[in-house]
Parts: structure tokens; sequence; C-alpha cells
């Protein structure tokens, strides 16, 4: 009996060893991971960055909008050169957390893997939209990474507790050397992509087993703005 019992206590002993063992290195899998922008530093939801692909054929390229006088507003996230509009803010897009948390702030940092609202905040179209990433059909048999809000459609405040629109939430994860968007609007969650069609490179979320389209974040300095001209 004395015997059993040694082996009982010896058998919790081991188990209460193995979970004091193992649950910290769960606990660290289970941290939400930051992204980096080029300089090393993490995103912030107050902050603009241009999204530039790592491919070097690609080097020069920067994610901008289609259109600015499209009459339905509706215009689609697509990769043009960068100097096309130079040190203005114009093309740069912020990052932020979607989702209700304590730690959901303007200031917030977005996360790995973790539903995100993408727009481009330096942008004013005749329209007078947030111009809010979202995904939505048409022109081609492509779901196209669309930015603006069609009526009907509210967009998402970011951060905020609920999102009604669900085709507004995006996720950045790990890629190699750099990172990959993807869109969880329909299960499974799925990587955007380039699909080239009128001579352009769209954005848009995959379909036909293309390869993700792997980026960066370069984050918008102030200081590099041009300098105002004196009034005349």
């Amino acid at each position: 009996m004395e015997h059993f019992c040694f082996l009982v206590i010896l058998s919790l002993s081991g188990l209460a060893m193995a979970l004091q063992l193992t649950s910290p290195c769960n606990a660290a899998q289970a941290q939400p991971q930051p992204i980096y922008d080029t300089d090393g530093h993490e995103l912030a939801g107050h902050d603009m960055y241009n999204i530039m692909p790592v491919d070097r054929n690609l080097s020069d390229q920067c994610v901008y909008v289609s259109s600015l006088r499209d009459p339905r507003c509706r215009m689609r996230a697509i990769l043009t050169p960068c100097k096309k509009f130079g040190r203005n803010p114009d093309g740069y897009v912020s990052i932020k957390l979607a989702e209700g948390s304590s730690n959901s702030s303007k200031e917030a940092s977005p996360q790995l893997s973790t539903d995100v609202v993408i727009e481009f905040p330096g942008i004013i179209t005749w329209c007078m939209h947030r111009l809010q990433w979202y995904v939505h059909g048409g022109i081609t048999n492509q779901t196209h990474v669309t930015v603006g809000r069609p009526r009907g459609m509210e967009g998402c405040q970011a951060p905020a507790g609920t999102c009604k629109e669900q085709s507004f939430l995006f996720r950045v994860e790990k890629h190699g050397t750099g990172y990959k968007l993807t869109s969880c609007f329909h299960a499974p969650c799925r990587d955007l992509v380039l699909f080239d069609y009128d001579g352009r490179r769209w954005l848009t979320v995959e379909k036909d087993g293309h390869e993700p389209l792997v980026v960066v974040f370069k984050k918008f300095h102030l200081a590099s703005l041009p300098p105002a001209s004196a009034p005349q």
C-alpha cells in the first residue's frame, strides 16, 4: 500500500513538473507578435506607411489607388511607381487594430495574425469618402482589394468592438524576409496577390494558386515633406 501511494505521489509530482515546464512555453507562443517597419520599429496605429514589394523587380513600386475620379467612388488598390506621389503622404496607409480589446487604441500597435483595418488617410477625393480597404468583386472574375465606400456600406471604425462588414478586415502574416497580407472574408483565409489586368497590377485575393505579394512597411516621416513655398 505504501509502495502504491509512493508511485501515485511520484506520478502527480512528475505531472506537475511537466505542466510547469510546458505552460510558460505555451503562454509565450500565444502572445501576439509585433510587425516591424523597415527601420526596425513596431508599427503604430497613428503612423502611416508605404507598402512596398520585397521583389527586386518591383522595388520601385508602391501600393496606391487606381483612380481618384471614379464616378462610383470605388477604386482599386494597385502597384504604381513610388515616385508618382513622391514625398507626399498620398500613397501611405494607416494600419489599425480592429479588435475590441483593452489594448485597442489609436496608438496601439497592429500585430501579426490579428484583424486590422487599412486606410489611405492622406487622400481626399471628390467623393469625400474614407478610403478604407475592403474586398469586392467586379471588373473581372477576381476579388479585388477596393478602396472607398460604396452606398450601404459604413466601413469600420478602428479601434472598435465589432465590424459590421467583415470584408474590411485584413491580417498581416510573416512571410520570408517580409510580410504578406491576407483576407479572411471567406474561409479559409487567402493571401493577397498581384493580378495583371488592363496594363496594371491589381491587388487581388488569391484564387488560382498565385504566390502571395510579399511586402515591407516604410514609415512616412513628416520631416521628409518638401518645404512649403513662401506666399507671393
